[in-house]
């Protein structure tokens, strides 16, 4: 009986320890079933999380207002929207099938409470097609901001080609104006056409105006066609035609000295260029250091005063010159002083001539003998103009006053000047 009873107790506790180690393997098949699926949740959530900071960035970006300056930045909006498009059209879709497939995966186990996450395939789905709407409307949006550029585009090419070309005009009439080599008669003819022609002119500067209205209508201030503002082309434009109406009354006044006075044209012309090669700007204006120097290059012996003491002779000048003393000398004020210089300095010449014929045994010829200036003149003076005088061609013995008054009267020219005070 006891031995029953023992073997009894064995087998029993034999059938539980086998029901025990069934269930032990059991509970391990199901932890590490449920293991797998718990690596599952958190691989999905993982990835859904990042997923949704993705679209989230995604959608802020494809709903941001479209504003861009100019067709580049356009352009390279543009060229960063299709990247985009290329990236969700591979990568991020590849990325969703497999938070697809994770998610069937999950639902194979009858399990669809995820506790790592509250985000759903569902929630997902939802996402990903309002992107996919957000990136339609951001084709539109961009399409629209192109065709908006574009418009832009032409506006600034329209105003550049009108405003080069305005310059260019500018640039070639000034040019022209300013080309010495025409006859003061031809000078004064092209310059009363080009005046017509500036005033014709403005039609076109007003065009420019208006289209110059349009861009800042359109808050367009960059131009990448041209370099040229309406304000600068309206004030060049106004110094164009004030240089034209002034070069007009020089050239004018030029033109009747010469008639009145008889001064050269050569000289005129020299007179000009001198002018040009110091006014480095072209304003048609010298200051009073550029007019100093244009005097001495003329071989105006101007004298340099003392440190702290006044310039008596070129203030004198300036007195002739620059009446209004703003500290400038313009054209027409220099070349009327250089004519009343010339013209002075021609009289002087011709009377001096007309004096020594005078004194020649006949009172005519056109040279004059030692002892005709010594019967005429005190023997020192009358040595001075012996030794300064040139010998007068194929004549034996005579001299050619002529000449010498042109000299004496060239090297003199300073004394004239300063006797302006």
């Amino acid at each position: 009986a006891v031995v029953s009873t023992q073997s009894g107790h064995y087998g029993r506790g034999n059938a539980l320890f086998a029901e025990s180690e069934a269930r032990r393997k059991r509970l391990n098949t199901a932890l590490a079933h449920f293991k797998e699926i718990e690596g599952i949740f958190q691989t999905f959530a993982e990835k859904a999380s990042q997923f949704n900071g993705w679209y989230e960035n995604a959608e802020e970006d494809l709903t941001d207002l479209i504003y861009t300056s100019n067709m580049d930045e356009c352009k390279k909006l543009r060229v960063e929207h299709t990247a985009f498009v290329e990236a969700l059209s591979h990568e991020k879709r590849e990325e969703f099938r497999n938070l697809t497939e994770i998610d069937r995966t999950i639902r194979s186990h009858h399990v669809t409470v995820n506790p790592y996450t509250w985000f759903t395939m569902d929630s997902l789905e939802d996402s990903w097609q309002s992107l996919l709407r957000a990136v339609k409307e951001r084709d539109l949006m961009i399409e629209k901001e192109t065709l908006r550029q574009e418009q832009r585009e032409e506006l600034r090419k329209a105003y550049a080609a009108q405003a080069n070309k305005f310059a260019e005009w500018l640039e070639t009439t000034k040019l022209k104006l300013t080309n010495n080599r025409y006859r003061l008669e031809d000078q004064r003819d092209l310059i009363e056409s080009k005046h017509e022609e500036i005033k014709k002119k403005r039609a076109v500067l007003r065009e420019i105006e208006d289209l110059s209205a349009h861009l800042e209508k359109g808050m367009i201030f960059d131009n990448k066609y041209t370099t040229h503002r309406t304000v600068t082309l309206a004030q060049q434009w106004d110094q164009l035609n004030e240089f034209t109406r002034r070069m007009h009354h020089t050239v004018t006044g030029q033109i009747e000295a010469q008639n009145r006075t008889g001064v050269d044209e050569d000289e005129l012309k020299e007179f000009t260029l001198m002018f040009k090669h110091f006014d480095k700007d072209r304003s048609g204006r010298l200051d009073h250091n550029e007019f100093k120097a244009c005097l001495r290059a003329l071989g105006f012996d101007l004298p340099v005063p003392q440190e702290d003491q006044p310039d008596t002779v070129f203030e004198a000048i300036l007195d002739c010159v620059d009446f209004d003393r703003d500290g400038f000398v313009r054209l027409e004020e220099y070349m009327q002083f250089m004519i009343s210089r010339t013209t002075e300095n021609v009289a002087s010449t011709d009377e001096l001539t007309e004096a020594f014929k005078s004194l020649t045994e006949e009172g005519n010829k056109p040279y004059i003998t030692a002892s005709e200036l010594y019967a005429a003149m005190p023997p020192d003076q009358a040595k001075y103009c012996i030794d300064r005088m040139e010998k007068y061609p194929d004549v034996p013995g005579a001299l050619d006053y002529t000449n010498f008054t042109k000299i004496i009267f060239q090297s003199n020219l300073n004394s004239s000047i300063a006797s302006v005070d």
